[in-house]
């Protein structure tokens, strides 16, 4: 997705395919419950098919004993494939994604629900083609399925407060006649012309799938003509790309490719050549993993001549499309132009000649590749030769807060300031006195003083006046003095409990800042003051690191009645609450361990999490949490022994038990989150996402002559890349503050 950086490319790259002797066989499961029928059938068919035409399957779920199981309502994953259910088939037929799916690992999951099972179908539809490519013949399937679940029984060891369970279905038969020539010309013709011509997004999707699982030459070689991209570029591309993979003539779908390179109407962009690498990568046998475990170093050998085969073959590609260039025309030359600099992976002599003929073709790039460049690829780009486009960015109308748009607005502007600090400035303070644009604060930042104190004014009119917008709370929050505070103070007070949350949270960050006194009693007064919002529910994680000014009415939170307050206190006091907050909540997770003392068997999470029981389960698990991971404490083996003392549920036991054996395994691993570049989090032991900040003070907090590694990433490991003199200036500044401490950091993955 644009915007986000790479993981699953990170994950590909560092993470290798286990080595087991022995794999299990899904197919050889039983059911694992009695009381859930699974039914398969064949929705809306008959039994027989022709071979390449899509079998479309229905699922249904049924149970005698209600509210006792669930099943996870889903119908994708980010991976690519939906790993819920497994469709077993005799005799055996090929799975048409396997070379895609069988290195590395990749990034799954995906939004969805949950459904109680009882006597009325629970029903799910899948299309058997996805996996299994099933030849003329005639199959025995059956499916077993991984979605349904239970809440645990009491004191039950299990992870996530669920216990998975597995269901079998019965059996349907299937007939696949031999390939029909005709009917496949037909179906051919059909899908080309619905994707060559204006459809609906579910008709395309269908013809994409229609022509994916045709499984013919002619249909191998017009997946290689349609596909160019992925996500929101081409929504129907991962079908095209998947379709390329699980052709039976993979050599075909190479060349066809191949021939693509040098269209000039064909986009060849970052994912066209990606797909083209990895399938003649996975077509060579000589490049699959060892079938056993060769030992750490030869396994660490084989991958690292892999991932540099894998590079050779993507400069010759490279190579291949630059020579063509000059055949590309309009948008399929922009975007190739976007997708050489970025699957060039920095190289700088490429991006010398590339660089200057992309911006020369900016027009003719569609804008949410723009918006990508500027917002998240900047480096590629980056130079005067973009002012004029930078510009023309920030003289078009301001577009809706929170949006895209409005993102890549705000970077344009920060870029603009870099490249040239006199017209950033003036740009940037240009949008911030327009009541009809509201820059972020990471942009309103790097304006000197005197224009914030000239934009401050009108900012305090229109917040007395109560017209103010969301942007004029924020910069008095983060810009206003103590001259603004009768202005604020009075507004504030006249709307007690009725404001927006953004808005309170950001005006009472204020008070806490400029009269602190004044700001801890209207947190306290806010809190009380329930009847208008739910800005209460998470009021005081708000705060941020103004929360130790106002910790007592976090103190005094831990003891309400309702749940939602309690566990804001327990979050906020744990990342920001000061030394004294550990001794807060050490004294109520022991009073939570006396009150469900005797009851312990009743904490149970149930799906709707709103029982007695689930409500103890979530706050046990947060206190924990708050306690092991606080910000401003350490939380070394003795003090987890004592917290394991302290727990009833089996899940927190695990995991106190889990953090224990990453301190004893010896000199721990930092390691750095570059998303966002510019404002990093590190991660160390069962302390996560901590800022510059938090990390330099927790590594005050561990014993003198503790040694810790420092993780770098080489170029390569993370997209986009991070330079080595970045991560050094991170490196050099905590080693500085460690050493001030007596810590020793250690430089792991260093060139």
């Amino acid at each position: 997705m644009p915007g986000t950086r790479s993981i699953a490319l990170a994950l590909l790259l560092l993470v290798k395919p286990a080595l087991a002797a022995e794999k299990h066989d899904p197919c050889s499961t039983a059911s694992s419950v009695s009381d859930v029928r699974f039914e398969l059938a064949l929705k809306d068919h008959g039994s027989v098919f022709q071979y390449g035409e899509i079998i479309p399957m229905v699922m249904s779920f049924t149970s005698k004993t209600k509210n006792r199981y669930w099943a996870d309502v889903r119908n994708y994953d980010r991976s690519g494939r939906l790993g819920i259910e497994y469709y077993c088939v005799e005799p055996e037929a090929q799975d048409p994604l396997a070379s895609y799916f069988k290195f590395g690992a990749f990034l799954g999951g995906g939004l969805g629900s949950t459904h109680a099972l009882d006597a009325t179908p629970f029903t799910a539809e899948a299309e058997l083609n996805e996996w299994r490519t099933l030849g003329p013949g005639h199959y025995r399937v059956y499916a077993v399925s991984d979605r349904i679940w239970r809440p645990p029984d009491a004191r039950e060891q299990t992870p996530y407060h669920r216990v998975p369970e597995v269901i079998r279905s019965n059996t349907v038969e299937i007939e696949v006649n031999p390939p029909d020539p005709g009917w496949q010309s037909e179906q051919l013709r059909s899908a080309t012309q619905t994707l060559s011509g204006p459809s609906s997004p579910e008709d395309s999707r269908h013809a994409a799938r229609r022509l994916r699982f045709l499984n013919t030459k002619d249909s191998t070689k017009q997946l290689a003509k349609l596909f160019w991209g992925l996500n929101q570029r081409q929504p129907i591309g991962a079908d095209l790309m998947f379709g390329l993979y699980g052709s039976p003539y993979r050599q075909l779908a190479i060349d066809s490719m191949h021939a693509e390179l040098v269209v000039p109407d064909h986009a060849i962009t970052n994912e066209f050549l990606g797909t083209l690498v990895n399938l003649q990568v996975t077509a060579d046998p000589s490049w699959d993993p060892p079938s056993t475990d060769p030992g750490p170093g030869e396994a660490q050998a084989f991958w690292e001549r892999r991932r540099a085969h894998t590079l050779e073959v993507m400069k010759a590609e490279i190579q291949t499309v630059v020579a063509a260039l000059s055949r590309k025309t309009g948008s399929a030359r922009a975007l190739t132009l976007n997708g050489l600099l970025m699957a060039g992976g920095g190289d700088e002599r490429l991006g010398q000649t590339i660089r200057p003929a992309l911006i020369a073709a900016w027009a003719d790039l569609p804008s949410e590749a723009q918006r990508d460049l500027i917002q998240y690829r900047w480096p590629l780009i980056a130079g005067p030769e973009m002012l004029p486009i930078l510009h023309r960015i920030v003289a078009e109308p301001p577009p809706p807060a929170r949006t895209e748009p409005a993102m890549t607005r705000d970077a344009a502007l920060k870029h603009i300031y870099e490249l040239d600090p006199a017209a950033g400035r003036e740009a940037i303070l240009g949008d911030l006195l327009n009541l009809k644009a509201q820059p972020g604060l990471d942009v309103i930042k790097l304006l000197p003083r005197e224009d914030l104190a000239i934009a401050l004014r009108p900012v305090i009119e229109r917040i007395g006046n109560h017209d103010a917008r969301e942007l004029d709370y924020e910069l008095v929050d983060r810009y206003g003095g103590d001259s603004a505070l009768g202005v604020v103070q009075a507004a504030f007070e006249e709307r007690l409990g009725k404001w927006d949350c953004a808005s309170q949270s950001a005006m009472l960050r204020y008070f806490l800042r400029v009269a602190p006194e004044y700001g801890a009693r209207e947190v306290s007064a806010s809190l009380s003051a329930r009847k208008y919002t739910r800005c209460y529910s998470f009021q005081l994680q708000e705060l941020g690191k103004e929360l130790p000014k106002a910790q007592q009415s976090a103190i005094d939170a831990l003891d309400d009645p309702d749940a939602d307050l309690v566990k804001d206190a327990v979050l906020a006091l744990g990342r920001w609450g000061s030394s004294d907050a550990e001794t807060a909540l050490w004294a109520r997770l022991q009073r939570f361990h006396w009150e469900w003392t005797g009851r312990e068997d009743q904490l149970r999470s149930m799906p709707d999490y709103r029982s007695p029981g689930s409500r103890g389960v979530a706050l046990e698990q947060e206190l924990v949490s708050a306690i092991a991971k606080g910000t401003n404490w350490i939380c070394p083996p003795d003090k987890l022994a004592r917290l394991a003392e302290l727990v009833w549920t089996k899940g927190q036991m695990q995991q106190i038990e889990g953090w224990v054996k990453e301190w004893k395994q010896g000199s721990a691993m930092i390691h750095a989150s570059w998303f966002p570049e510019d404002n990093p989090t590190f991660s160390v032991l069962q302390y996560v996402q901590l800022t510059e900040d938090q990390l330099r003070a927790k590594l005050g907090q561990f014993p003198r002559g503790t040694q810790l590694r420092w993780q770098f990433w080489q170029p390569g490991q993370i997209s986009p890349p991070v330079s080595m003199a970045r991560q050094e200036a991170f490196y050099e500044r905590m080693r500085r503050d460690a050493e001030q401490h007596g810590i020793l950091l250690i430089k792991v993955n260093h060139p």
